[in-house]
């Protein structure tokens, strides 16, 4: 396939005879094969997949590698110097491969670097799955009463979704009335809409293995000056981000712009979280669009799919956040939806 012929292109650049690959998300990423367990070991010139039981029947009629007994992953480990994923990989599990004669070098997000770029096929998943999961927040939208609670259009939402196909849902979705939204990850409960509340709806779905994430907010009758200004703010934040996505421009510029923006409309204090984050068979994934981090310097391209999701929370009284998830293009960038 051609994702391994890139992974084993990068062998060379680690300094490594090998790499093995044990995070099911990775697995599926570069066999198309959904699996609970399994090393797949990436040798320069050869792959193979070592499986239980369970899985042995599954793999060979895929055709997609060749497949080994787990117990012989040993005999091909031996006297290697095998490259892990020190960011998946468990104390537990890497003590076993130490054991099994090898030399091993720890590399942070063995895949990061292929699965970040989504290809045409990828693309597409990903539109479809962000195109649902906004006709689930809309439809959730005209159920808005007072009375409703949040735990319950949060399951109408996850109802509807699944009977519109969806796989399940990429996390368990927010739905914030009031002052409940101004905790960014909070956990639907049960909330009663009153009239003049603000609601918070951030919801993904999973469609064909891919996730989305999408927040919109939606002012319930009448509307609260205050929380009106900041939700105006991170819109026109948004905007500035946006207009600032495409190939070549770093992740922390998109970060320090949307900052700047809350920051001159006077609400430099209420910014608690960075401006998004990757997308693609996880919900969050490489790289963290944070002008802080790890990932700051990383530089957009064409193909990658992130977050951009700027939010203002005011403790006591409500939160504002709007997010969008957008495709980076050779010219500038496109909605996933």
């Amino acid at each position: 396939m051609k994702r391994i012929k890139k992974l084993q292109t990068q062998l060379s650049f680690w300094g490594v005879d090998g790499c093995v690959v044990e995070n099911s998300v990775d697995l599926l990423y570069l066999t198309g094969l959904t699996l609970s367990a399994g090393s797949l070991l990436v040798l320069p010139d050869a792959v193979c997949l070592f499986v239980d039981g369970r899985y042995r029947e599954m793999v060979k009629e895929s055709g997609v590698v060749s497949h080994g007994e787990i117990q012989d992953l040993e005999h091909q480990l031996k006297n290697k110097k095998i490259g892990f994923d020190s960011n998946t990989t468990a104390y537990q599990r890497y003590v076993k491969l130490e054991k099994m004669g090898c030399s091993l070098k720890a590399i942070a997000g063995l895949t990061k670097e292929l699965r970040v770029i989504k290809d045409e096929q990828e693309i597409a998943l990903l539109k479809k799955s962000g195109s649902l999961a906004i006709r689930g927040i809309e439809y959730v939208a005209r159920l808005l009463r007072p009375g409703v609670t949040e735990r319950e259009l949060a399951k109408k939402f996850e109802i509807f979704c699944l009977e519109e196909g969806a796989d399940g849902l990429s996390f368990p979705p927010i739905i914030a009335f009031g002052p409940n939204s101004a905790l960014p990850h909070y956990r639907s409960a049960g909330g009663v809409l009153k009239e003049g509340e603000i609601v918070m709806i951030d919801a993904g779905v999973v469609l064909n293995r891919y996730c989305s994430d999408l927040t919109r907010m939606f002012f319930f009758g009448k509307e609260d000056a205050e929380l009106r200004r900041m939700y105006d703010a991170i819109r026109e934040a948004q905007q500035l981000a946006l207009s600032l996505c495409q190939p070549g421009v770093a992740v922390r510029t998109l970060d320090e712009a949307a900052r700047k923006s809350l920051q001159q409309a006077g609400f430099e204090d209420l910014i608690v979280h960075g401006l998004g984050h990757g997308v693609g068979l996880e919900v969050h994934e490489f790289p963290s669009v944070n002008m802080k981090g790890d990932d700051k310097d990383v530089l957009l391209q064409a193909g990658m799919v992130i977050t951009i999701e700027p939010g203002l929370y005011l403790p006591g009284k409500g939160g504002v956040r709007y997010e969008d998830t957008v495709i980076i293009t050779e010219n500038g960038y496109e909605f996933a939806l």
